[in-house]
């Protein structure tokens, strides 16, 4: 026998374990050390079946909790603070005595954290989430029904089959109206609510600000940033390929900014290469493709002149767009503004000024090449440590001689500034990963990279004074069995997003014009019936077979067995009333040779039936052979 009880608070314990594990990455550890603490405690509490800390008690703390949300959130900054509240709450709900109003409060805030976490980023876990609480919370709430009216109910084991049976038929039953609700309702490319994720945007490892070590901790994330699929093999290193972002072309000594420039930059197209990109969340409105990107197909992008591309408003949702690039290509420009390309910061410690002139060479070229390659040579590529203080570029340079991407940058420009040579720093992501599951290229927060492009005979020419950084940074990841684990997934991520994520009004007015197009051609031409008959008919045979075969498979051994003897005897004549025993309509029965082998058949059954015993393969074939022995003599 099963009890009602024990399956209530398991249930309801997993229904909450799923709502933190849904808010989990975005909370706070504090919270969800608390929040598990809370729920482990509660355990224990049901174990002893008593009232460890008084309910008004707990209601003072969950007001408390309630109260200090207000002083935490901000227009900025509003979902994580109420997940981490709600957290909070559904842990204290954990410890109270439980009541009905508890259990149902207990999957009410679950059913809001897994909806919050919707706010932030919807993934392919949040799916799993969604199905296990769905069905989870549909059980629950019957079979708590069952024990608000009794609480020492148990069932066996066949009825509480029928039970989850008929409670999965519920959710199951909503499947298909979801699906074409799916379909048929239209979506904008962002979520209704995601002006409440300000203060939760992506890391994304440039911005139209780039501040000296910011990257740093970027460069430790494994995330994904970006998802590129291309229309054909490169005759390039993917580890090396470039992808720009933002231009930033004024320092203050500690930070890149982006002053707007009147320039009209150009290129020469020889070898496009056609993108198709999934950008995550960024909180910023900068479109990124692969150095030199020459077009962006997405509505609502504006260009500028020095190749940046900028979306009419942050990004806050994941995109999708295609984009055209020439890898080889050189960004060219006639005329640009020098003084903004030569600006310096205040205050520029005397012995930078003396290696800047140490490194100048005969011309251009050579001075770029000396800078490049006294960097390359004499500092070490680190994330960790990095210098810091008033004046970074100095310690850098002459006190620590470490750094990452962001410090080799802005030292070569501001070394090449010096010397009245026109450069701008840009910030992007440098390699990307191959997924050959899912046919797509990675790339990770932790490719974010900075480099310089300088301007040497009308042509902005991009050079990298980073040494290392493939080795340090993409070299470790390679092979190893997580690293193929992960890719696995990502693929199954990838499918979840092309198929779902960026399901859009557009998709759903082809898929009318194509079923429009269909039915009319389909009408027009009837050669197609023949064509498409057999596949239809051939259609409907498997899934009658599937639905038998399903159908049969949910039916219990006593189940069949029943209804094997009702339609045997309804065959000889004899027909059983609705809700009328066995032996009693087995009374009935004027024939005494079929009455007499009924009647084996009924007191074997009941001899099992009624006693509990489970009924395995073996003895349903011989009560079933029972069955088919009763007939008419002769």
């Amino acid at each position: 026998m099963i009890k009602v009880k024990n399956v209530v608070y398991v249930l309801s314990y997993l229904i909450g374990f799923i709502g933190f594990l849904a808010v989990f990455r975005f909370v706070g550890g504090l919270y969800s050390a608390v929040f598990l603490s809370l729920l482990i405690f509660g355990i224990f509490v049901d174990r002893n079946e008593r009232e460890v800390i008084p309910r008004i008690f707990l209601n003072l703390i969950s007001l408390t909790v309630v109260i200090f949300l207000f002083f935490r959130v901000s227009e900025e900054d509003l979902v994580v603070p109420v997940l981490e509240t709600l957290l909070l709450l559904l842990g204290i709900k954990f410890v109270e005595k439980k009541e009905f109003r508890d259990f149902m409060q207990i999957y009410t805030i679950s059913v809001f954290l897994l909806a919050g976490s919707a706010l932030l980023t919807i993934d392919i876990s949040f799916m799993f989430f969604f199905i296990f609480l769905f069905f989870s919370t549909v059980l629950a709430i019957i079979l708590l029904t069952y024990y608000s009216q009794d609480r020492d109910l148990s069932f066996d084991k066949d009825v509480f089959k029928k039970i989850i049976k008929g409670s999965s038929a519920i959710p199951l039953m909503a499947v298909p109206f979801t699906a074409l609700l799916f379909v048929v309702l239209p979506r904008t490319e962002q979520p209704v609510f995601s002006f409440f994720n300000l203060g939760s945007q992506g890391k994304t490892g440039f911005s139209d600000i780039v501040e000296l070590g910011d990257v740093s901790h970027i460069q430790e994330v494994e995330t994904v940033a970006m998802r590129i699929k291309i229309n054909r093999k490169m005759d390039i290193n993917p580890e090396n390929v470039y992808i720009r972002g933002v231009v930033l072309n004024f320092f203050d000594g500690k930070r890149w900014l982006r002053k707007n420039v009147d320039e009209n930059d150009y290129v020469e197209i020889k070898n496009p290469v056609l993108q198709e990109i999934i950008l995550e969340p960024t909180g910023r409105r900068y479109i990124l493709a692969f150095d030199t990107p020459v077009k962006i197909n997405l509505r609502g992008v504006q260009k500028d002149g020095d190749y940046v591309y900028r979306y009419r408003k942050n990004i806050y949702s994941r995109i999708k767009y295609t984009a055209i690039s020439d890898i080889k290509a050189v960004i060219k420009s006639d005329q640009i503004n020098r003084r903004i390309y030569t600006q310096l910061p205040k205050d520029i410690h005397q012995e930078v000024r003396n290696l800047a002139h140490k490194l100048k060479g005969d011309n251009t070229k050579k001075t770029v090449d000396n800078v490049i390659s006294h960097l390359r040579n004499s500092y070490r590529y680190t994330l960790t440590n990095l210098p810091a203080g008033d004046d970074p570029v100095y310690r850098f340079l002459f006190v620590d001689k470490k750094g990452n991407c962001e410090y080799f940058a802005s030292s070569a420009a501001l070394l090449l500034r010096l010397n009245k040579i026109p450069v701008r720093l840009v910030a992007g992501y440098r390699g990307m990963r191959y997924n050959e599951i899912g046919d797509y290229y990675i790339v990770p927060y932790k490719y974010a990279h900075t480099w310089i492009e300088v301007y040497i005979n009308g042509e902005w020419i991009r050079f990298d004074p980073t040494p290392s950084y493939s080795a340090y940074v993409i070299g470790k990841e390679k092979g190893g069995l997580s690293e193929k684990i992960r890719l696995i997934f990502d693929a199954v991520e990838y499918a979840y997003i092309n198929s779902i994520i960026n399901y859009d009004i557009k998709n759903q007015l082809s898929l009318l014009r194509k079923t429009e197009g269909f039915v009319f051609s389909f009408g027009k031409d009837l050669k197609k019936v023949k064509e498409f008959l057999p596949y239809v008919l051939v259609s409907i045979v498997l899934g009658m077979f599937v639905f038998l075969f399903v159908k049969i498979r949910l039916e219990s051994y006593e189940e069949r067995l029943i209804k094997r003897f009702n339609k045997k005897m309804e065959k000889l004549g004899y027909k059983r009333k609705e809700n009328e025993g066995l032996e009693e309509f087995t009374k009935r029965i004027r024939d005494d040779e079929i009455r007499k082998k009924a009647l084996i058949f009924v007191k074997e059954f009941e001899g099992v039936y009624y006693t509990d015993k489970k009924i395995d393969k073996n003895l349903y074939k011989e009560l079933l052979s029972h069955i088919d022995n009763i007939n008419i003599k002769g």
